[in-house]
């Protein structure tokens, strides 16, 4: 994935943007680490959990077979997001997003699977692939049964929500003041007091 370069600093003034770097999810994009996390806990072959909304949607399975359509419906991040100066100087800035998955389970055994889906995230080991990207499980929604109705065929479908926790960390140019030399004024009780600023020595 391409990210957005802009070589500005605090100290070059301008906008900034955050320092690229390699995302949590690694080589795969969001999307398609939810997807690999999803066919763990479900027991289901890849091909049978699928994106929703594609720009050129795959034809859909037959009714007779059971499948997953899941998609990142909702992102609401903490209000006040944490910066603080990492052990290199640099400005770390951290927030924490709630993530909102819409799981659709497909075919005669939708319910079943849609309650492996829920039930797996329950289990440490299902849940060490979304905390080895800062992620980790919150809760699901109740399932809701909303069958479609295609061909004059009913499709058996159940709906569900699996909700996420996610740490989304970012480091900005911003620059650090480590040293100067000069004089400060002060300003207290008693007037002004000139304080010596003397460079930091080099060890």
């Amino acid at each position: 994935m391409n990210q957005p370069v802009n070589t500005n600093t605090s100290a070059t003034g301008g906008y900034l943007l955050p320092t690229p770097q390699t995302p949590e999810t690694g080589e795969l994009t969001l999307e398609q680490f939810l997807q690999q996390v999803l066919v763990g806990v479900s027991g289901l072959p890849g091909d049978l959990v699928r994106p929703k909304w594609q720009p050129n949607p795959p034809k859909q399975p037959d009714i007779f077979v059971d499948w997953i359509a899941f998609g990142l419906q909702e992102e609401d991040a903490d209000t006040f997001a944490y910066n603080s100066i990492d052990t290199n100087n640099n400005n770390v800035f951290m927030r924490m997003e709630a993530l909102t998955l819409q799981c659709s389970f497909y075919g005669p055994n939708s319910l079943r699977i849609g309650r492996l889906v829920r039930d797996g995230f329950q289990i440490g080991q299902n849940r060490e692939a979304l905390q080895s990207a800062k992620m980790d499980f919150v809760s699901t929604s109740k399932m809701t049964r909303a069958p479609d109705l295609v061909n004059e065929r009913w499709v058996n479908r159940w709906e569900m929500s699996v909700y996420l926790r996610a740490e989304d960390l970012r480091t900005y140019p911003i620059l650090t003041f480590l040293s100067s030399s000069g004089t400060l004024n002060a300003l207290g009780g008693t007037g002004v007091r000139v304080l010596p600023i003397y460079p930091k020595e080099e060890a």
